[in-house]
């Protein structure tokens, strides 16, 4: 920028701004993170502003370096940016579709009053609903918090009244209520990554099938093992979620399969999103190069698979302690990408990477990835 701000400004300095910082250098796009400088995209963005995307001044000073701001996560407090808008920065997604998207209430409201399949829901004022909420909807019972839940954390699947009663509160007190959903007894699970731009036409991504374990995403296919008509619906009612909550970038859509068959709407992602990380090596356009332009208005890129199927397999923490990480024998897997976050910290369950393999079947490109995955030694 001519007036020696950032490009882009991104709240928050964890392995997705990481990667929107790797494809940002090739276009001579400068980004700044907000975080701290042993944070994963600190070592890859042209700026650090120090801070905690939790502290309202802090997103302020982001603002103020930047020409525009975007997200790593959908947690930052739509207040805080409302205020960076109201200083003269354009934040995208804007303010308002974010406190939106934020609020799984309000999405699925928005959602539903558009069309969008999903799940039947309502919104427990209390846990003294949830008897009436069962019999409406069904047993067993979905109750996520409001705000603030994602990988599993947040959610309960109850199978009796006296199971969503002990749930109810501790989820409630996580993140502003509760949101209430029938189960759906889906076939596999899906996702299709949405770029949006104010003066382009939107751009979806292949539908892919994401393998999930203990609510964390293990593996993921594309195309997903699924018919043509099916894969035609999923892009269909991927865009029309997007385009229902409005935005800039990328959304992530993830959806549900179910008997029918049937598609529905599980939960939107205003930002890039795991199940796009395969798009680096497998699109043409990666969705982070995506979201770029998206944010910053600029054409978008077309996001056509580059080999008939790819695959990834996320790289999860199995135990607790310093990430000292062996790629050797990994590397030594025919057509493996391996990407790592760059966290010093191993935890249970946390991501520290992932890997990515194009092959001509799914099948063999999934067989390569899990080869490669589990040669990897911390």
């Amino acid at each position: 920028m001519a007036d020696g701000r950032f490009c882009v400004g991104i709240a928050g300095a964890g392995q997705l701004a990481r990667m929107t910082c790797l494809a940002a250098w090739p276009l001579g796009i400068r980004v700044a993170v907000l975080g701290a400088a042993d944070e994963p995209a600190a070592p890859m963005a042209a700026g650090v502003v120090e801070g905690d995307w939790h502290d309202a001044a802090a997103v302020a000073r982001l603002g103020a370096a930047c020409a525009v701001v975007t997200l790593e996560n959908e947690f930052v407090d739509a207040r805080h940016l409302a205020a960076v808008q109201a200083a003269g920065t354009p934040v995208r997604p804007d303010a308002a579709r974010l406190a939106r998207v934020q609020d799984k209430a309000l999405q699925k409201t928005a959602l539903s009053e558009a069309g969008i399949p999903v799940a039947p829901f309502v919104v427990p004022d209390s846990g003294r609903d949830l008897a009436a909420a069962g019999r409406d909807l069904g047993w067993p019972l979905v109750l996520k918090s409001r705000t603030l839940g994602y990988d599993g954390y947040g959610n309960a699947t109850c199978e009796t009244p006296e199971e969503a009663q002990a749930a109810f509160g501790p989820l409630a007190e996580r993140g502003g209520g509760v949101l209430a959903e029938a189960f759906v007894p889906f076939e596999r699970e899906l996702a299709v990554m949405v770029a949006q731009a104010a003066s382009s036409a939107p751009v979806p991504y292949p539908v892919v099938e994401t393998v999930q374990r203990d609510h964390v995403l293990r593996e993921l296919l594309t195309p997903a093992p699924i018919s043509a008509d099916a894969r035609a619906e999923a892009t269909r009612i991927a865009l029309a979620a997007a385009a229902a909550l409005g935005g800039a970038g990328v959304t992530g859509v993830e959806m549900f399969l179910a008997p029918g068959p049937r598609i529905l709407v599980n939960e939107l992602a205003p930002r890039p999103h795991n199940s796009g990380h395969y798009s680096i090596e497998a699109c043409e356009t990666s969705q982070f190069e995506n979201h770029l332009r998206g944010v910053l208005d600029l054409p978008l890129g077309p996001a056509d698979l580059r080999s008939p199927a790819a695959a990834l397999v996320n790289l999860l923490g199995e135990h607790a302690g310093p990430a000292h990480p062996d790629l050797s024998a990994a590397l030594a897997v025919g057509g493996a990408h391996v990407h790592l976050y760059g966290k010093r910290e191993v935890r249970v369950r946390r991501k520290m990477g992932h890997v990515t393999t194009l092959g001509a079947t799914a099948e063999d490109a999934l067989a390569r990835a899990r080869r490669a995955a589990a040669a990897v030694r911390w």
